[in-house]
C-alpha cells in the first residue's frame, strides 16, 4: 500500500464518483466479490444494488425493500432503516441488518433477489437497539454482526447453511466499567465488524464509555478492537486502537470498520467524519497509517474493492465517496 512507510500521508484525493438515489441518509456500502456490484443501505428502508462495471457511469441493478416494523423505543430513541449490508464470499448472498434483525437475501438471480433467512439479534425488545453492522467471514461459514443494546452487542453466527443461521459466540466491546456502563443507560455498542482476509482476525468498531470526574460517562472514545476468532466459539481480544481525545473530551462513536484484502490495513470511520487506516501487521499493537478526508458528517460505512485499490465510504451527508488507496 502506498501509505505504509511514509512519515506523513499524501495529500487527500477527491472522490471518483458520486451515486444518488436514496431518499434519506446512506448508512452502509459493500462491494460484491467480483467487484461488479456495490450495495448501499439507507434509512429509507431500501438497499440499492449498483452496477459499477463502468465507474464513469454506475447504474442500478436492483432494489431490495425492507418492511417497516413497528417502531421500537429504547431510552426515548426510535429506530428505523437498513444499517448494514455484506456480501457472502461467493457473491450469492447478501446480509442486511436493521433494528433487531439480520435478513439474508439470495442473489442467484441478481435482477430478482429472494429472501433466504431472518435472525433476531436480541431476544428482548425492550433491551435491544438496531443491528448496525454485519459481515461474512472469507470462507463464508461465519457471519459477524454488531448492535446497540445489552451486553450481547457483538454476535458470531454459523451460516454454513444460510437458510438456518446458528449463534456461536458473543464479542463484547471494551468498557472501563461494565456496571457503570449499564447503569448509565447501556453497554458500549458494536457499530462495525470486519474479518481479515484469512478469517483469523475480526475487527470491531465501537465507542468506549468514559467516566468523567468520578461520575458516569458523558463522552465516548472511538475504538477499534481486534479479535482472534480461530476458534469461533471462543474469540480472544488481541489489541485495541483509539483516536486521540478531542479538546472537548469526545471523539465520538467508531461507526465503520473494514479490512483491506491483504489483511494489513483496517479502515475505520468515525462520528466526527474522520476515516483512518490502521496498520495491524502486529495485531497486538495497532498504529495509525493514514487519514482520508472528504465526508462532511459522520461516516456510517466503509468497503474496500476486491483488489484493494479502492475504498468506498458513505455517511450522513447523503453521499458515497470513493478513494484510490494505491
Amino acid at each position: 500500500m502506498a501509505f505504509l512507510g511514509r512519515p506523513s500521508p499524501p495529500p487527500p484525493r477527491g472522490p471518483a464518483a458520486t451515486l444518488t438515489g436514496h431518499r434519506r441518509a446512506v448508512n452502509t456500502v459493500a462491494f460484491s466479490p467480483d467487484g461488479r456490484l456495490l450495495a448501499s443501505g439507507s434509512t429509507d428502508w431500501s438497499v440499492i444494488l449498483w452496477d459499477v462495471t463502468d465507474l464513469a457511469g454506475p447504474t442500478r441493478s436492483a432494489v431490495l425493500v425492507h418492511e417497516r416494523p413497528g417502531l421500537l423505543s429504547r431510552d426515548g430513541w426510535r429506530q428505523g432503516g437498513v444499517h448494514a449490508v455484506g456480501f457472502s464470499p461467493d457473491g450469492r448472498f447478501i446480509a442486511c441488518a436493521s433494528d433487531r434483525t439480520v435478513i439474508i437475501w439470495d442473489l442467484s438471480d441478481r435482477a430478482r433477489p429472494s429472501r433466504c433467512a431472518r435472525v433476531t439479534h436480541h431476544r428482548r425488545a425492550w433491551r435491544s437497539g438496531p443491528v448496525t453492522s454485519v459481515t461474512f467471514s472469507p470462507d463464508g461459514r461465519l457471519l459477524a454482526s454488531g448492535s446497540d443494546g445489552d451486553k450481547n452487542t457483538g454476535v458470531l453466527w454459523d451460516v454454513s447453511e444460510p437458510a438456518h443461521p446458528v449463534r456461536t459466540a458473543v464479542v463484547r466491546p471494551q468498557a472501563r466499567d461494565w456496571f457503570k456502563a449499564l447503569s448509565a443507560g447501556g453497554a458500549p455498542a458494536v457499530h462495525s465488524v470486519g474479518f481479515s482476509h484469512d478469517g483469523r482476525l475480526l475487527a470491531t468498531g465501537s465507542g468506549d464509555l468514559g467516566v468523567v470526574s468520578g461520575t458516569y460517562g458523558s463522552w465516548r472514545q472511538g475504538a477499534v478492537t481486534v479479535w482472534d476468532v480461530t476458534d469461533p466459539a471462543h474469540p480472544v481480544r488481541t489489541g485495541t486502537g483509539a483516536l486521540p481525545l478531542a479538546s472537548g473530551g469526545d471523539t465520538g462513536q467508531m461507526y465503520a470498520v473494514a479490512f483491506s484484502p491483504d489483511g494489513r490495513l483496517p479502515a475505520s470511520g468515525c462520528e466526527n467524519a474522520a476515516v483512518t487506516l490502521w496498520d495491524v501487521t502486529d495485531p497486538t499493537h495497532l498504529t495509525q497509517a493514514a487519514h482520508l478526508t472528504g465526508h462532511r458528517k459522520a461516516v456510517r460505512g466503509l468497503a474496500f474493492s476486491p483488489d484493494g485499490r479502492m475504498l468506498a465510504g458513505c455517511g450522513v451527508d447523503t453521499t458515497v465517496r470513493l478513494w484510490e488507496t494505491s
